[in-house]
């Protein structure tokens, strides 16, 4: 994994904000985290991560409102999605949105680094964003 990846987290659940920003500096890489889709917004202007990893339910923006956002400012670095509740309406229209991966919470770190490195080499290009 590229050493100097900025992977920005976004999620409601602290626990679930700890444990991935843990995991994931312990892989290599610089990590941001985030209580809400908005805050991370608000970020936006002054920086952007190199992939971002979204929780799909969120109080206040949701993660399929908060990919549509993303789309409307032109975003250009990776989306990964996770939730604990997966519907099939909800991953294809992640994918349509131009997500890399929909991942199923409890998340095996395996995979989750096996998406992130995947997902840093870059998304298909004919997805928005």
């Amino acid at each position: 994994m590229q050493q100097s990846a900025v992977i920005w987290i976004v999620d409601d659940d602290e626990d679930v904000r700890f444990g991935l920003q843990s995991f994931l500096r312990s892989a290599g890489c610089a990590v941001r985290t985030f209580d809400s889709a908005e805050t991370c917004l608000g970020e936006l202007d002054d920086a952007a991560p190199d992939l971002l990893l979204t929780d799909l339910h969120m109080s206040g923006m949701d993660g399929l409102a908060f990919q549509e956002h993303l789309n409307g400012m032109s975003r250009r670095f990776p989306v990964i999605v996770m939730t604990a509740f997966p519907t099939r309406e909800a991953e294809q229209r992640s994918a349509r949105l131009g997500a890399c991966a929909f991942l199923t919470n409890p998340i095996d770190p395996v995979e989750l680094l096996a998406q992130v490195k995947s997902s840093l080499g870059g998304c298909d290009e004919s997805k928005p964003g």
